[in-house]
């Protein structure tokens, strides 16, 4: 037997060896749609949801008591962008992003103005965390059965935890009593800043081929930070919360 032959043989071994993975449509060329030529070195994601804040603080018992407010009114939609880079099988490292706002309408409860008209106000919470995240799976994601193809694995449940910065803004835009004097105001009182968060996340990742990735996950996030001076002798403001995502991810 030549050279030629030999190589040639060695050919049809590993398409013999491949062909069980090759998928129907032809896509091998991309990594198909059930292998991959080597381990993912990195993802990205993007999650919408539901943001759950604590409203622990008294600036939020001010406001549920004085005006039509309740604190599941500073709840809302919650968006999540991260990118991760694979350390192991099982330890990923990344950045998240995240965006919550609630924008609530609201009026004094017992007070009206002089045409016994409601004085009216909107408030709003913005929350917007930056966090260096850590996520651990409980088992390896996939499996090499080859030099030339790497099998994602199909459920990967995980753990973690982030630290960072959260950027946040309360702001309260409207009429207002003077409660010394009962004039009625027009005026716009505003906290904005950043301060430290930590958040705890667990999560599941279910795996809709090669590349993409169906990410359900839920977080607990630890903040507080001091009011400006709009807000004199009120404590510092809670940030914290819960929040429950889900979304796509895509590995490369």
């Amino acid at each position: 037997m030549n050279h030629g032959r030999v190589r040639l043989w060695r050919v049809f071994a590993l398409g013999a060896l491949l062909f069980p993975l090759a998928p129907e449509d032809g896509a091998a060329q991309s990594g198909g749609r059930d292998f991959l030529f080597r381990r993912p070195l990195f993802t990205l994601g993007f999650q919408v949801g539901y943001a759950v804040p604590m409203a622990g603080s008294d600036i939020y018992d001010f406001a549920t008591k004085e005006l039509t407010l309740s604190k599941s009114d500073f709840s809302s939609t919650t968006w999540l962008g991260s990118v991760a880079f694979r350390v192991t099988e099982r330890i990923d490292i990344g950045v998240d992003v995240g965006y919550a706002n609630s924008n609530t309408r609201s009026e004094f409860r017992d007070w009206v103005d002089l045409d016994d008209l409601p004085i009216e106000q909107n408030t709003r919470l913005e929350r917007i965390p930056v966090t260096f995240t850590v996520r651990g799976f409980l088992f390896e994601r996939g499996r090499r059965i080859s030099r030339f193809a790497w099998v994602p694995g199909v459920w990967s449940p995980f753990a973690g935890v982030g630290i960072g910065q959260m950027h946040y803004a309360f702001k309260q835009t409207g009429d207002f009593v003077d409660y010394q004097t009962l004039d009625i105001y027009s005026d716009n009182y505003r906290s904005e800043g950043n301060t430290g968060t930590v958040q705890l996340l667990a999560g599941v990742d279910y795996s809709l081929g090669t590349h993409f990735i169906l990410r359900g996950e839920g977080r607990y996030s630890w903040g507080e930070a001091e009011l400006s001076r709009d807000f004199v002798d009120f404590d510092p403001i809670d940030l914290s919360g819960l929040q429950g995502t889900v979304g796509i991810s895509v590995r490369f």
